[in-house]
C-alpha cells in the first residue's frame, strides 16, 4: 500500500514535490529573514497602564529596604509579578542591566542606549516587541532609566507569521501540482498512446500533447509521424498478403489441371504423387493466408448464440481426429451461457488451438472452461513436450514454427495460431499461452461476455 500511495515512484510525484519544498523553504526563508533583518522601529502611542506600571516600578527600587539588594535581582522579581520584562540603562556609562531571559538584540539595545536622553516617556515599537519609557530613578549612586518590554500584537496589523507560512503552503502546492502537471500529462499521453500503438492500434495518434511548441511537443509530432509510417507499412503488408495470396491460386489451379492429364497419360505415379503433396501443402497455405488476411481486415459479425450450440461441432470433429490418432480428447462440461460471438470466427479459433494441441499432445488433450458475470475462459491443454516461455510469447506470430513443430511431416505452415490470435482479439478477447509444470502447453482463450 505504501509503495502505491509513494508519490516518488512517479516522476510527476517527484517533480511537485522537488518544487514545493524549493518554493516553500524560499518563501519561509524570504519571511523569516525580512521578519529578523529588516524589522523597521517605529515610535507608537504611550498607553497610561504602561506609564503607571513603569512609575510603581520605579517607587519600588527607590524604596530604602530596596537598596540592599542587587539590581538586576530587584528587576527579576519584578519582572515575575508583571508580564513584561524591565530593562535598566545608566545614563553615564550606558550599560544595560537585563534580568534572566533571553539577551536583547544588538539593534534593541543599541535603540534603548538612545532613547536615554529621552525626557518624556515615549513608546517605540519593533516587529512585535513594543519597549517603552524611560523613567529615571537613583540606584547605588548612580542614574538609571528604565524602561518596559513586552509583545504587543494587540493593534498590529502585519499578518503573523503562521498565516504567511499556510498563505505560502498553499500557493506553493498549488503552482507546483501545475507546474508538474504540465511536464507529465504530453508525457503520460504519449504513453497512452505508444501502448495503443503497440496493441495493433495503428490509427493512434497523440492528441493535445503534439500542439506543444517545445521539446515534448516535437517528441509528440515525431510519435505521430512514426505512427503513421507504421500504419502505412502494415497497410501495405496486408495488401500484399491478400495480394500474394490471390494472385497464387491461378498457377495453383493450373498445376491441378496439370497433374490430372499427366495422371491420363501414365506418367511415373511417385513423381506425381510428390508433385500432389507439394500442391496439396501450397494450396493450404494459401487458403490459411487468404483466412489470416479476412481475419485481420475486421469483418466480424456478433450474434447471440448458447455457447454449447457454437462449440458441438469443433468438438466433435476434434474428437474423430483423436481417435484415429489414438489420443484422448477429454472436454468439460461447456456451460450454459449466451454468448455474443461470430460462430464462424470462434469456431476457427477454437479449432486450430485444439487441432494443434492433439497433434503435440503424447496421450491426452484437455478443453476446461470457467465464467463469471463478466468473462468467459477457454483453457486447451496437451500432455506433450511444451515450449519454452520465449516460445509461448512467440507462437503467436504468423509464420513462426516452434521447435517441435518444425518437421515437414506436422503438416503445418505457422499461421493457425496467428489466425487464431487475430480471431480473438475480434472478439476484444485475449489469448495466451503458457507451459504446464508436468510438461505440456496451456493455451487460454478469453472473452468478454
Amino acid at each position: 500500500m505504501f509503495k502505491k500511495l509513494n508519490p516518488t515512484r512517479k516522476i510527476m510525484g517527484r517533480i511537485f514535490l522537488w518544487f514545493w519544498a524549493t518554493f516553500l523553504v524560499t518563501a519561509a526563508l524570504a519571511v523569516v529573514g525580512t521578519r529578523f533583518f529588516f524589522e523597521e522601529l517605529e515610535v507608537v502611542d504611550i498607553k497610561p497602564q504602561d506609564v503607571r506600571a513603569l512609575s510603581v516600578s520605579v517607587s519600588r527600587i527607590q524604596r530604602n529596604n530596596a537598596q540592599q539588594v542587587p539590581l538586576v535581582k530587584l528587576l527579576n522579581r519584578f519582572e515575575r509579578e508583571r508580564r513584561w520584562r524591565l530593562i535598566a540603562v545608566n545614563t553615564n556609562s550606558k550599560q544595560v542591566i537585563v534580568p534572566s531571559g533571553p539577551p536583547l538584540r544588538d539593534v534593541d539595545v543599541r535603540a534603548l542606549q538612545n532613547l536615554v536622553g529621552q525626557e518624556s516617556v515615549i513608546a517605540i515599537k519593533r516587529g512585535a516587541v513594543k519597549f517603552s519609557g524611560p523613567l529615571f530613578f537613583n540606584y547605588g549612586g548612580e542614574r538609571y532609566a528604565l524602561f518596559s518590554a513586552k509583545l504587543d500584537r494587540s493593534e498590529e496589523n502585519k499578518p503573523s507569521f503562521l498565516l504567511l507560512f499556510s498563505i505560502a503552503i498553499l500557493t506553493t502546492t498549488i503552482l507546483s501540482w501545475l507546474f508538474a502537471r504540465s511536464l507529465t500529462s504530453p508525457i503520460l499521453d504519449i504513453q497512452s498512446s505508444a501502448k495503443k500503438l503497440a496493441s495493433g492500434q495503428w490509427d493512434t495518434r497523440v492528441g493535445f500533447a503534439s500542439n506543444r511548441h517545445d521539446e515534448l511537443g516535437e517528441l509528440a509530432r515525431d510519435f505521430n509521424t512514426m505512427a503513421a509510417r507504421l500504419q502505412a507499412m502494415w497497410g501495405s503488408q496486408k495488401r500484399l498478403l491478400a495480394d500474394v495470396s490471390h494472385e497464387l491460386r491461378s498457377p495453383l489451379a493450373r498445376l491441378q489441371m496439370a497433374l490430372g492429364l499427366a495422371y491420363q497419360q501414365n506418367v511415373d505415379p511417385d513423381t506425381l504423387s510428390r508433385v500432389e503433396r507439394e500442391a496439396e501443402r501450397m494450396e493450404a497455405l494459401v487458403a490459411q493466408l487468404l483466412t489470416l488476411s479476412r481475419v485481420e481486415a475486421g469483418h466480424v459479425s456478433l450474434t447471440k448464440q448458447p455457447l454449447a450450440e457454437v462449440l458441438n461441432d469443433v468438438f466433435t470433429d476434434a474428437n474423430f481426429e483423436a481417435q484415429n490418432k489414438n489420443k484422448q480428447l477429454r472436454i468439460a462440461e461447456v456451460p450454459q451461457i449466451t454468448v455474443e460471438v461470430d460462430s464462424n470466427m470462434l469456431c476457427r479459433a477454437v479449432e486450430n488451438v485444439l487441432r494443434n494441441a492433439i497433434r503435440h499432445s503424447k496421450a491426452l488433450t484437455s478443453v476446461a472452461f470457467e465464467h463469471d458475470d463478466t468473462q468467459w475462459h477457454i483453457s486447451i491443454s496437451d500432455d506433450g513436450d511444451g515450449l519454452s516461455q520465449k516460445e509461448c510469447e512467440q507462437i503467436f506470430s504468423p509464420f513462426y514454427r516452434a521447435s517441435l513443430a518444425r518437421e515437414r511431416e506436422s503438416g503445418g505452415v505457422g499461421l493457425g495460431l496467428s489466425i487464431a490470435k487475430a480471431a480473438v482479439e475480434l472478439h476484444n478477447g485475449v489469448i495466451c499461452a503458457e507451459p504446464q509444470s508436468d510438461k505440456g502447453l496451456k493455451v487460454t482463450l478469453s472473452f468478454p461476455r
